[in-house]
């Protein structure tokens, strides 16, 4: 009876969803782009009207505008390699007006439009803020494994990923914000937040690179549109979207440490021709691997059942959407991923010490406009079944399992009203996020149990105005946020000397709490030509607590961790002045410098007690809002078309990060005030190059990362045998080449097999070489 009931609902949801949109017969412009000289189609062209409306071309240079009024319009084209295009129309009611566009080579810089700033579709030197831009020209050329990979030489960015393909961890920061910290930065696929509730970690490993379409990296605190976790800022991951008929890849690779990956993509549209299709996608991935061994020469040394950390994933991934017309479509994204990464130690068990992520997603998308105004709503759906097993000899054997099922969802909107020359962008998130797990032992009777939720609720609205002929722009935003934790618990179930010190933090029901933030940004820009502009902006970005240290008491790094209910956001307060000069629309220079204040910024303390454990007294550790941090820095990025067929970026990024005012709970914890901040590089830049030519396509990345501090209290470490890590300077190189519809990609990492360690003394991979073949179709 249930399902009949559903069956109903939906299809008057569907019905619903059918009858709001009015399908009135209006005009469209078709098109498509081809190269003046060898009339090549140009795929991933950036076409809009009117400054305002934007897309893309497909890969055989065809775009479309629907659902259009009569009236006057100017159709721009840039690409990357072709000088910038602009061309007048006047459509008649009901007119299907189709043109053919000749783009002229030429070395010359063309701006590219995004949409995660605003929420709006902007041109890149139009929003107020450091901005960028990952193409699938650049996603093409870069010698990645995983998502991560694609970000690592963008200026400001801070990939921690010691085992390379093989971390479960890995985390990605920016402008100064520690290493270890990836709740600090908001990550979305498609405007979805993806970073969990639990621990505010993202699974970079989630989704195949030869998915993505682009990628745009928000800079700065992002919290008056996307609320917490953007306190650093965001990184947007977009998806790509089928335009063909039918078209599908397929390929397999083979590289270094018996590394085997095989890949698969099947797409296609119905009624292409018309303003009403059918779209859809099918992708998958495995991976496996041998691995390596990853403990330093002293812990094999000291531990006989140390072994290779190896590597099996796949991910599956579906999208179905229906476009009513050019303006008004429903889309569904499932995303489905399993893997089992092992830690380097076994002792008894089959897979010894390893961790897995089996996690699902689903999002339900609703998108259109009518006239002037924009709407986009989103349900989502993201739950990571984590499994971490651990096994060791030290006095006697311990076999346990974690088990935690952690879920997100949520409800996400805007709506976007222009008129002459503002925009008004305002919307509200309904997001929960939930953990619920045990600590499941083996070699005792021993069962700990932790759970929580917190319920987020958010608001906000942005305005957009130019003025002086677009050469000045305003804008202003607000967000405010109210977020509530509750059914939380910790729970130990028959007690033996494995968990009996545990008992005294025993509770069935831990204490709810609740706090607001009000998240403000204002910006503004000021564009002397078409060729140089100036901007300056203040933004408040927060970083809400996660339910993993409200929730969960536990033994980690140090020490013994103890929940604490009562832990509210830590702030960002930052101010950034920018500038970009383009010469000749050939050489473009970027320069920002910004300076930050963390206000309450979490810090795991020591609170004075200590705790008896089964390898000696450990102190007793609480996440509290303690310190003040002050963050400044500045990045600089050059970028040079020497032909249509030759790019070049040089960057280079500071970052000044150290506690202001720390406050100790134990007169006898070492006070850390004046001390840097850990995994943060004060120095580091990156070199690159991309020849596209009738040979072979060749790319050569070289990226340096600065020293930077091992631990808290800026002072010699045993494993690392120093202060700080040191600096290191690895090369990439990528060579491709197509023949009809086949492909072949050779990706060297790190040529010269540069080695380096993370605070546990572990060492990363070394050279990493894959070869891959493929066939289009």
């Amino acid at each position: 009876m249930k399902y009949v009931i559903m069956r109903k609902i939906i299809f008057a949801l569907f019905l619903f969803v059918l009858g709001t949109i009015k399908l009135s017969a209006q005009s469209q412009i078709k098109g498509n782009i081809i190269d003046s000289e060898n009339k090549a189609p140009i795929a991933y062209a950036n076409v809009s009207l009117n400054k305002i409306n934007g897309t893309t071309s497909n890969s055989k240079g065809e775009f479309i505008f629907s659902n259009l009024k009569s009236g006057y319009y100017i159709l721009s084209v840039s690409c990357v390699g072709y000088k910038l295009l602009q061309q007048e129309i006047i459509l008649d009611n009901s007119e299907v007006k189709t043109i053919e566009i000749k783009l002229v080579a030429s070395n010359c810089i063309v701006e590219e439009v995004v949409i995660s700033a605003t929420k709006t579709e902007n041109f890149i030197n139009q929003v107020p803020t450091r901005i960028n831009l990952i193409s699938p020209r650049q996603i093409k050329s870069i010698p990645a494994q995983s998502i991560d990979d694609l970000l690592a030489n963008i200026p400001g960015i801070n990939v921690n990923k010691s085992f390379g393909i093989y971390s479960h961890s890995s985390t990605v920061t920016m402008r100064g914000l520690n290493g270890e910290e990836q709740g600090r930065v908001l990550a979305m696929i498609d405007g979805i937040p993806i970073n969990k509730s639990d621990g505010g970690s993202v699974n970079w490993n989630l989704l195949n690179p030869a998915q993505i379409d682009r990628i745009e990296v928000i800079k700065g605190p992002g919290s008056s549109l996307y609320g917490g976790n953007a306190m650093g800022g965001a990184i947007n991951i977009i998806t790509k979207k089928s335009s063909e008929s039918f078209a599908g890849k397929a390929s397999i690779d083979y590289g270094t440490y018996n590394t085997m990956r095989g890949q698969l993509n099947l797409n296609g549209r119905l009624n292409k021709s018309q303003d009403k299709s059918f779209y859809w996608n099918l992708n998958g991935f495995y991976r496996q691997s041998d691995g390596y061994i990853t403990a330093s020469e002293a812990d094999q040394r000291a531990n006989p059942y140390i072994v290779k950390s190896d590597l099996n994933e796949l991910g599956a991934g579906a999208q179905l959407g229906y476009e009513f017309n050019k303006n008004n479509n429903v889309e569904l994204n499932l995303l489905y991923y399993d893997d089992d990464r092992g830690a380097g130690e076994e002792v008894y068990q089959t897979q010894g010490n390893n961790r897995e992520h089996d996690t699902y997603c689903a999002r339900v998308k609703y998108s259109g406009n009518k006239n002037d105004l924009k709407w986009n709503l989103n349900l989502f759906y993201l739950n990571e079944d984590y499994k971490r097993t651990s096994e060791w000899i030290k006095t006697d054997y311990t076999y346990y399992k974690v088990l935690s099922k952690r879920i997100d969802l949520g409800f996400l909107s805007s709506v976007a009203y222009k008129f002459k020359q503002q925009t008004i962008i305002g919307g509200i998130d309904l997001k929960q996020g939930a953990v619920n797990a045990r600590d499941v032992y083996y070699t005792s009777t021993d069962m700990v149990r932790n759970k929580g939720k917190m319920n987020t609720l958010g608001i906000f609205v942005q305005d957009e105005i130019s003025l002086l002929n677009s050469k000045l722009k305003l804008v202003a935003g607000l967000r405010f946020d109210y977020a509530n934790f509750f059914d939380g618990s910790f729970e130990i179930e028959d007690p033996t000397s494995e968990t009996n010190f545990m008992i005294k933090y025993h509770k069935k029901k831990l204490e709810t709490d609740n706090w607001n933030a009000f998240s403000p940004k204002m910006s503004i820009q000021y564009n002397f030509n078409t060729t140089h502009r100036v901007y300056i902006n203040y933004a408040r970005g927060f970083r809400p607590g996660v339910l993993d240290d409200m929730s969960r008491s536990g033994r980690i790094k140090g020490g013994f961790k103890v929940s604490n209910q009562h832990l509210q956001p830590e702030y960002l307060n930052n101010f950034e002045i920018g500038s970009d000069i383009k010469i000749q629309n050939k050489l473009r220079t970027s320069i920002s410098a910004y300076y930050s204040i963390g206000n309450d910024f979490m810090y795991y303390v020591n609170t004075g007690d200590s705790i008896e454990l089964s390898y000696g007294a450990r102190p007793i550790i609480k996440a509290s809002n303690i310190s003040k941090v002050a963050i400044y820095g500045f990045e600089a990025e050059i970028n040079y078309v020497l032909t249509p067929k030759i790019i070049l970026n040089a960057n280079y990024a500071y970052a000044h990060s150290q506690i202001k005012d720390y406050k100790p709970q134990d007169v006898n914890a070492p006070n850390l005030t004046n001390k840097y901040l850990t995994n943060v590089p004060n120095h580091s830049a990156s070199l690159s190059a991309s020849w596209q030519n009738k040979i072979v396509n060749t790319s050569l990345f070289i990226r340096y990362i600065g020293d930077q501090w091992v631990n808290d209290l800026n002072e010699y470490d045993e494993m690392v045998e120093n202060d700080k890590y040191p600096d290191y300077t690895t090369l990439d190189l990528k060579l491709s080449k197509e023949i009809k519809t086949m492909f072949l990609n050779l990706s060297i990492q790190n040529i010269f097999d540069k080695t380096f360690y993370n605070n546990k003394g572990a060492v990363s991979p070394g050279r990493f070489i894959t070869l891959e073949l493929g066939v289009k179709f």
